[in-house]
């Protein structure tokens, strides 16, 4: 583009004024052109800038929707993997009332056995004494009527006791058969609820997976998106700083263009002047037959041309500084402090998404797992971070970072649930942690639950010494 203006500039000031119109002329026009070849490439990159953005808002949309349908499915498999160890507990529990019951039928049978064996020697006693007569030996016995009703009612009652024996025995039976059949059913229930359940919990981890690989191939491309975009908007810049360039280059050429004229038109006069004077100093001479000197002097107008240049700056874009945590608190009773406040509520306490971020919320109990983290330390004297803008994103940045290995009491702990570290809670020591989940609320739970032992990535951050 210098050569060129150059080469035009030359053109002018070496020719007459004759030719400075063409030149002009021929400038312009590849001025006008090269306008129009930035204008067409301005159009075609906004067209596809346009597009991108487009497409930009859609991957958002579509991982916006995973998210929540990630959320749904995370929710499930926890609700589920809660349900598993109720199921497993009432398993272990009916197996226990099953062997308890095998004891108790092992000693009714030995009644049972010890009955048999007296209702035998009854029965050989009285084919040993010809029958019933020993009944009525002992009515006949008698030596008023009085002692014959008491005879009476003595045989009575022992035939009674017989029968009686012989209905409690058939009576502990059922019972038994009966409790029998139903701890078996129940067991049978338990163990069919449960390999559901199990079979459930396999399934929503298979569809955890593989709505987190699409989660993280929209996400990788919308970094794609990202970049295009970015390097669209470069290119955008770039014509736009060629085209002020190519218009403040048109508008020099035009200026110096105009100044050339302008001093060709004042050099012509100038020598016209010269011409004139000339020829008046020769008719001078000729008149008086003298040649006095005369001294003309020429005066030259310098014109000064200025170059305007524009300068296009672009400030670079602020990226977020990576600090390495907030400092950790010293505030060593801060730490039963809020495991003592966080437990209050424990069983009390409904989970509610975006909760506890207004004080209707904190005043009725409605957290969800960032901000309960946060209004217990924050009750113990610890601040975490503002009531509406503490998220597990902003936890995961507080205090130090400790291995899984060297964690204690009173550490907060991450868990990859619908989102790498999307749930935290209070590490109790034990292998327990206080927390407000979708399934329970607010509870304590355990890190071996097969839930909560397949999110644990190990991430846990100490906010108090």
């Amino acid at each position: 583009m210098k050569k060129f203006i150059t080469f035009g500039l030359a053109s002018v000031i070496g020719a007459s004024g004759l030719f400075i119109p063409f030149t002009y002329e021929a400038n312009a026009q590849n001025f006008e052109q090269k306008k129009q070849e930035l204008d067409s490439k301005q159009s075609e990159v906004s067209k596809n800038l346009q597009k991108k953005k487009e497409e930009l808002s859609k991957l958002e949309a579509k991982q916006e929707a995973l998210a929540l349908k990630l959320k749904d499915i995370d929710e499930k498999a926890l609700k589920t993997s809660d349900q598993i160890e109720e199921k497993q507990k009432e398993n272990e529990k009916t197996k226990k009332e099953i062997k308890a019951l095998k004891k108790e039928i092992a000693d009714t049978e030995k009644r049972i056995e010890d009955r048999n064996k007296f209702l035998k020697k009854r029965v050989r006693a009285l084919q040993e004494s010809g029958g019933s007569t020993q009944y009525i030996d002992v009515l006949l016995g008698a030596k008023s009527f009085s002692d014959f009703i008491s005879r009476a009612g003595a045989v009575s009652t022992l035939i009674n006791a017989d029968s009686e024996i012989i209905k409690e025995q058939e009576k502990d039976k059922a019972e038994l058969q009966k409790s029998e059949n139903e701890l078996n059913t129940k067991l049978e229930n338990v163990q069919t609820t449960l390999a559901k359940l199990e079979t459930l919990q396999t399934d929503l981890n298979k569809q955890l997976d593989e709505k987190d690989k699409l989660f993280k191939q929209v996400k990788k491309q919308k970094g794609s998106a990202f970049s295009e975009i970015s390097e669209l908007n470069s290119e955008a810049n770039s014509i736009a700083s060629e085209k002020d360039a190519t218009i403040a280059a048109q508008k020099q050429a035009e200026k110096q263009a105009r100044e050339a004229a302008q001093k060709a038109k004042e050099e012509k006069a100038q020598r016209q002047q010269q011409r004139q004077a000339t020829v008046q100093e020769e008719d001078n001479s000729s008149t008086n037959d003298s040649s006095p000197s005369s001294n003309n002097s020429g005066s030259s107008n310098n014109n000064n041309s200025n170059n305007n240049s524009n300068n296009n700056s672009s400030s670079p874009s602020k990226k977020p500084s990576s600090g390495g945590g907030s400092p950790v608190s010293s505030n060593v009773g801060g730490i039963e402090g809020a495991i003592s406040t966080g437990s209050t509520i424990v069983g009390q306490s409904p989970y509610k998404w975006g909760g506890g971020r207004s004080q209707s919320d904190i005043d009725a109990r409605r957290f969800d797992c960032s901000s309960f983290v946060r209004w217990a330390f924050a009750a113990a004297g610890i601040n975490l971070g503002p009531v509406g803008g503490t998220t597990t994103d902003t936890l995961v940045g507080k205090g130090r970072a400790v291995s899984a290995s060297d964690m204690k009491r009173g550490d907060i702990v991450f868990f990859d649930t619908y989102k790498v570290n999307g749930h935290v809670g209070i590490y109790l020591g034990n292998g327990t942690f206080l927390n407000d989940n979708s399934s329970r609320g607010v509870s304590v739970d355990s890190m071996s639950n097969v839930y909560w032992k397949k999110a644990f990535k190990g991430v846990v951050r100490r906010v108090v010494e």
